[in-house]
């Protein structure tokens, strides 16, 4: 049987030790990783990832328990021993990239073979061989900051690989870049260990980098709370028959990787109890849905699909429902596109319609839906509450409340279940019409 490639066994890395601001940065973590795997510390900021992860490579020792590489303690080693194993073991990928400014491209990626005793032409060759394998080869003779962050990034990678490291750390390699540098990134790193062979020990809080790993170790407040296997790709490490089994809080951990696995059981569990759908329907429904979204099928084509059996990829919804989906659907993205309209204006009035004139839009479509007869005054309040919530002057709590709210403190006098409904429905229409990739 294979044998682990690093353990560690109630490991803590302890700063400030016997001091009165002592911190636990790792409490008891207990971890096996084996030779070609490729691991994912995962989780938010501070939650002790990169702690652990420089721990492995031989810079932070342990305050308590034991961290074994390749069967060695090697906080153990003379001073010498551990400056070659972090030379020739370790190699390591910086989020900030970590260039030396004043060098040259190939002089960075040849710098730590000065250290091995190799001479010139050695160090050279292989730098620009590896520089022309990771797409930069061509930049080779320039400086950084000549460089984009991808070119950057893809160079640092170069040079982790340039001892020929047997474990490659890579510390959120992909935090300073773009989506399109980011990919381009995350494919290198895959073929260094799908081809080289080479270990990754990667520190991550992208959900979207999960899929690439065997395991996936979830960090909070210094500890491992949970080791999820990714059943996409075959498994390095010893498993038993059935782990690897895809079970829906599985792939609920990937659509919400910071949440607690009780969280997950109780989203599990309200599927269950409010939906009729399978999470395979529910997935199939999605891409049907994001398919409309985004144009590229009409209301004809929503139905059909909703409507074709499993097998033939569809997600089986009886025809009247898919009929009666596909029009709210379509009502839903019609006035959705009112707002969109609306808030592209950018101050320019003619561009689009009035605030008060979309208000009162919305406020026809809402009566019309929630069959909501209006006396003069509530209306005028509905308008008003329509238009503070579309420009974000009221969140949508403050929206539900005063949906409740009597008539003369500027509300709807709805009950709240009225209420409830109406600002879950209005909520998915705005959610549909603002941009938020600002946020990204």
């Amino acid at each position: 049987m294979a044998k682990p490639l690093i353990v560690a066994r109630d490991l803590s890395i302890i700063y400030n030790q016997g001091k009165s601001n002592e911190f636990k940065a790792l409490q008891g973590v207990n971890t096996d990783i084996y030779e070609g795997e490729y691991i994912i510390l995962f989780g938010p900021s501070g939650c002790g990832k990169s702690t652990l992860m420089y721990s492995i490579q031989g810079s932070l020792p342990p305050g308590e328990g034991t961290l074994l590489i390749r069967g060695d303690d090697v906080y153990a080693y003379p001073p010498s021993e551990r400056v070659y194993f972090q030379r020739h073991v370790m190699g390591i990928i910086f989020q900030s990239f970590n260039l030396i400014p004043s060098l040259s491209v190939i002089d960075n990626v040849a710098l730590p073979m000065i250290f091995c005793d190799r001479d010139k032409a050695t160090r050279n060759r292989r730098a620009q061989s590896l520089l022309d394998r990771f797409g930069v080869g061509h930049v080779s003779h320039k400086i950084p900051a000549m460089l984009s962050g991808g070119q950057q990034q893809r160079v640092s990678v170069a040079r982790s690989m340039v001892n020929d490291p047997k474990i490659l750390l890579a510390d959120e390699p992909t935090g300073n870049l773009d989506s399109v540098s980011t990919q381009q990134v995350m494919d290198k790193i895959d073929e260094i260990n799908t081809f080289d062979r080479r270990t990754i020990i990667m520190v991550s809080h992208n959900a979207a980098h999960l899929s690439y790993a065997h395991r996936v170790y979830y960090l909070k407040d210094g500890l491992i709370v949970r080791e999820v296997v990714n059943p996409q790709r075959k498994q390095i490490k010893p498993v038993r028959e059935g782990e690897t089994i895809v079970t829906e809080l599985e792939q609920l951990a990937r659509l919400f990787p910071y949440d607690s696995v009780e969280t997950l059981r109780v989203k599990s569990m309200v599927n269950f109890l409010t939906q009729e759908y399978s999470f395979d329907q529910l997935n199939r429904f999605e891409r049907v849905i994001a398919f409309y979204i985004q144009g590229k099928i009409d209301r004809d084509a929503l139905i059909k699909s909703l409507v074709l059996s499993k097998e033939r990829g569809g997600v089986e919804v009886p025809e009247k429902e898919a009929r009666r989906m596909a029009a709210v659907a379509e009502r839903m993205i019609e006035h959705s596109s009112d707002i969109k309209r609306f808030r592209a204006r950018k101050g320019n009035d003619n561009i689009f319609f009035s605030q008060h004139k979309l208000a009162e839009r919305m406020r026809d479509h809402l009566s019309n839906v929630f069959h909501i007869k209006l006396n003069k005054e509530q209306n005028e309040n509905m308008v008003e509450l329509i238009a503070d919530r579309v420009t974000g002057v009221v969140n949508e709590a403050e929206f539900n409340q005063r949906l409740i709210r009597g008539i003369r403190s500027r509300g709807l006098a709805l009950s709240e279940r009225e209420a409830d409904e109406l600002t879950r429905y209005f909520e998915k229409i705005i959610a549909q019409g603002v941009d938020v990739s600002y946020k990204n």
